[in-house]
């Protein structure tokens, strides 16, 4: 429960800093269609792996995939 808390720590920071000082995140915007376009195919993707995988791995996935929803909701 500790990392889920500093997780949305960290987002309501980017959100924040997004807010307030909008060019923090400007070497994201060429991105953004590409982040935004592909969620559902990310999220299946990642769901399966995380349902094929082992202990260690998922967790690895896990990681990699709120890494890429911190992004989805910042951009």
């Amino acid at each position: 429960m500790r990392t889920f808390g500093w997780i949305l720590v960290f987002l309501g920071l980017l959100l924040l800093m997004r807010e307030f000082q909008p060019s923090f995140l400007d070497w994201l915007r060429p991105y953004a269609p590409y982040i935004r376009d592909a969620f559902w195919g990310v999220t299946l993707i990642a769901f399966g792996l995380y349902m094929l995988t082992r202990r260690a791995l998922r967790r690895a996935v896990l990681i990699l995939y709120l890494i890429y929803l911190l992004l989805y909701l910042v951009v």
